[in-house]
């Protein structure tokens, strides 16, 4: 049953649903010219390399609604409040990248060169368990944090760099909110749910290896080693296991 007037007693959502409240932007704010020094080469390539990130912040953006009677049932309101200012993060990423794409005058990999990602996003948007869903949206955000540092880092004085600075702010905010969920949920979750959540994770993995792959050629145009990545996304991804002690049996 969903309350009409329920407690928001937890302060730390509360503080970071104010901070992307006061964190909401335009595509307005971002400057979209100077192409000239981004070849047609680079991107091709980037368009390439961008869709499975674009392909996420459409996944997110759909599933928040998919989460959220979950989230009420369990009496979950200050997460649920927070989710609400997250599907319009998700939805301005979604339309930034679309934005791109355009100006580019590319379009984005198809399903048939990438077709591992579209199902994991449709086996994501499936969930209707919020822990499983949060912790999946977790690993993808913080995929789409590696991927917009290191285009941040190749690119920082063009329209890519630019646009990558901007939305690593917003990412930030998903990561804090997802280890705020889930160090209330995980405490009470028994080890066979928690085994759920790394084989999760395991499949994601072989997804990103499986693209990295396909994507090899143009992720060089980029000098972006697809196993570099992919590793410095494992080291981060299992601190956060540690850190949130989802280990089977913990």
């Amino acid at each position: 049953m969903i309350r009409v007037n329920p407690e928001l007693t937890d302060d730390q959502l509360l503080r970071l649903f104010d901070k992307g409240t006061l964190g909401q932007w335009t595509p307005d704010a971002i400057e979209w010219g100077d192409l000239d020094r981004i070849t047609p080469d680079l991107r091709h390539a980037i368009a390439q390399v961008l869709t499975p990130v674009y392909l996420g912040e459409q996944t997110a953006m759909y599933g928040v609604s998919a989460v959220l009677p979950d989230m009420l049932s369990h009496g979950h309101h200050e997460e649920a409040l927070y989710l609400s200012s997250m599907g319009l993060d998700e939805g301005r990423h979604f339309r930034n990248l679309h934005k791109l794409y355009h100006i580019f005058q590319e379009e984005p990999a198809s399903r048939h060169r990438i077709p591992e990602m579209f199902r994991y996003h449709a086996r994501l948007l499936s969930h209707k368990d919020s822990t499983e869903w949060i912790w999946g949206i977790l690993i993808s955000d913080l995929f789409a944090k590696h991927f917009y540092g290191g285009l941040f880092q190749r690119y920082p004085d063009t329209v890519v760099g630019r646009l990558s600075r901007r939305t690593l702010k917003d990412e930030a905010r998903h990561q804090a909110f997802s280890e705020r969920y889930l160090e209330k949920v995980l405490p009470t979750m028994d080890s066979e749910h928690k085994a759920q959540l790394i084989a999760l994770r395991d499949d994601l993995f072989r997804t990103m290896e499986a693209i990295g792959h396909r994507l090899y050629d143009s992720m060089m145009v980029l000098d972006w080693k697809p196993e570099d990545f992919l590793h410095d996304l494992s080291l981060d991804t299992e601190r956060w296991v540690k850190r949130l002690g989802i280990e089977t049996g913990v």
